[in-house]
């Protein structure tokens, strides 16, 4: 589990670290943002999930960049991390003093301490792969009466139903929500505004390139938009035939 300290106002990294890319606020971004303020407004939790690719990660980055005073813990796991893992790097990514107590009791006292004032939310990646003692601590923290603790789980689609199966988690998500990759019409308002080389682009490529390659995941646009960028760049000629872009996709 690797600590990305409290994300207050980091700025979301694209894809690639796409040069000229910029943030788009799609309807994606504004539903899973009414969401998540309802879940830090009302202090429960809340499962974002949706494919790979979809922006699960961005999105959170992005809206806690534009909510610093939701005073964020951002933490991605490792597999199977155990309790002791967890009091650890929370330990750490709320900036207590030294290193975090090997007394279980002391360090939650330190912990339930710090969560206590000022409000929090704790945002966990890959939630998938926590194991069930961890989830219990999770539970532990959240409904401690000292704590004032909104909690956020990230999972791609193909991993949600081990967050499904785990009744200490299933009864106490307030919202599950799915990123939905995006639509051919949103592409078309979307990817224009997300960078230069789709500007005055024929709507009918993107049609085909994202039927024929990306199918909405804006992961996907965004290699392809890098390969367009460095083949520009290199060459100073940009390409507007989608079998030749798709080729640019090929090993």
């Amino acid at each position: 589990m690797t600590p990305r300290g409290p994300t207050r106002r980091s700025a979301a990294r694209h894809h690639l670290n796409l040069p000229q890319a910029r943030t788009v606020t799609t309807s994606q971004v504004r539903a899973a943002a009414h969401a998540l303020h309802t879940t830090v407004e009302q202090q429960t939790m809340m499962c974002l999930s949706g494919p790979p690719g979809t922006g699960k990660t961005f999105t959170l980055h992005t809206l806690i960049a534009q909510h610093p005073h939701w005073q964020t813990l951002s933490l991605i796991v490792r597999p199977q991390a155990r309790p002791e893992d967890l009091r650890a790097r929370l330990y750490c990514a709320l900036q207590l003093p030294g290193t975090a107590p090997k007394n279980p009791g002391i360090c939650d006292d330190l912990l339930r301490h710090a969560l206590h004032h000022p409000p929090r939310l704790l945002a966990i990646d890959e939630a998938h792969q926590l194991s069930a003692s961890c989830l219990e601590y999770l539970r532990f923290l959240h409904e401690d009466p000292h704590t004032r603790l909104a909690v956020l789980l990230l999972a791609s689609d193909h991993r949600i139903k081990a967050l499904r199966a785990q009744p200490v988690l299933a009864s106490r998500v307030h919202t599950w929500h799915r990123l939905q990759p995006l639509t051919e019409s949103e592409l078309l308002t979307t990817l224009p505004t997300f960078h230069p080389q789709w500007h005055n682009t024929d709507p009918e490529l993107i049609t085909t390139l994202n039927t024929a390659w990306a199918h909405g995941n804006f992961r996907r646009w965004a290699t392809l938009t890098h390969r367009l960028a460095s083949l520009a760049h290199r060459t100073s000629h940009h390409l507007h035939d989608a079998h030749l872009l798709l080729k640019q996709l090929q090993p």
